[in-house]
């Protein structure tokens, strides 16, 4: 339940901070001259570092309250809340395991927050991760 509060008071925060923006369009493929890189990072580091160069990428992460899977292709971050923390309780985790969100960002300008915070940045994403969070916050 401890990140369940948390998790709602922080998105809680991000929507009091910012106003309505839509979805950044994504940016156009690359055309056939431009060679797509992929990369599989073991680290945080590594997976901020290729999604900035829009390169396509992933990388699981366990962090604290759980466990995370990151991709980025095509200046398009999904983040995928794998698993909570064993602790939490059940009803929460059937709410949020296995959800996704999707991020646009533009080249260059990937901001790492995105890997740091479950909340950070949700006003420019989309996704049923980001729907069960707005869930919860109203519950609270």
């Amino acid at each position: 339940m401890k990140i369940a509060v948390i998790i709602l008071a922080l998105f809680l925060t991000v929507a009091a901070c910012s106003s309505p923006q839509s979805v950044a369009q994504a940016p156009q493929s690359p055309t056939l001259a431009e060679p797509v890189q992929q990369s599989a990072c073991s680290t945080a580091e590594c997976f901020v570092e290729a999604a900035r160069n829009c390169e396509d990428s992933e990388v699981t992460l366990r962090q604290s309250g759980g466990t995370f899977k990151y991709s980025s292709t095509q200046c398009i971050l999904t983040k995928t809340l794998v698993s909570l923390d064993p602790s939490e309780k059940q009803e929460i985790k059937l709410v949020l395991e296995g959800k996704s969100l999707a991020c646009t960002y533009q080249k260059g300008n990937f901001d790492p927050r995105w890997v740091n915070s479950l909340v950070f940045g949700l006003e420019r994403c989309e996704g049923k991760l980001k729907d069960a969070l707005a869930w919860l916050l109203m519950l609270a």
